[in-house]
């Protein structure tokens, strides 16, 4: 297997675990929300439980989401210079902006998120309602694992970026070329 296979098979993988994930948490988020959203208006009923529900599918949708909007080419970028730019000096952008900024950004989630769900996990922290969610470090587990699926998105997206610097493939990856289609 070539190299540009392997990542093209790990961008796959982070693409369908994100599909997988939005499917998952965004329609329990929906009627989450719009259920507790009408029992609060029409019935002057509410519920601490679905609030943190609706937070915690949010958080899980966005922390999940990440490396699958950086496939994606979804996330925020000034278009306005970069779409001035040639290929090679937003391959060269985006080869450094993962080398120096999402790399370290993705451990630090990775290691201190991780420090954070196992202390939630090993003190069995809940939520500090009285009514509130038990077992907060599975939430809390959703930070090593988005920072994961973001660092392997980032690491795809560095060594294509760099294969087509070096004259190994006619483009960059996605996350530095055009947007990509489905």
């Amino acid at each position: 297997m070539s190299v540009i296979s392997a990542c093209r098979a790990l961008e796959r993988g982070v693409i369908w675990i994100g599909a997988l994930v939005a499917w998952v948490t965004l329609i329990p988020l929906i009627v989450v929300a719009v259920y507790d959203m009408i029992g609060r208006q029409f019935f002057h009923v509410g519920s601490t439980r679905l609030q943190e529900l609706e937070w915690h599918f949010f958080l899980a949708v966005v922390m999940l989401g990440l490396g699958y909007a950086y496939m994606r080419d979804a996330h925020v970028r000034i278009d306005i210079m970069r779409d001035r730019l040639t290929l090679r000096t937003r391959a060269w952008i985006e080869l450094i902006g993962c080398l120096l900024v999402l790399v370290p950004f993705c451990m630090m989630l990775i290691v201190h998120g991780g420090e954070i769900a196992l202390n939630s996990f090993v003190t069995m922290e809940r939520a500090r309602a009285p009514l509130g969610l038990p077992m907060r470090w599975i939430i809390k587990s959703t930070l090593p694992m988005g920072g994961l699926l973001l660092l392997l998105a980032g690491s795809s997206v560095a060594i294509r970026n760099a294969m087509f610097l070096a004259g190994r493939t006619t483009g960059p990856a996605p996350a530095s070329g055009e947007r990509q289609s489905g």
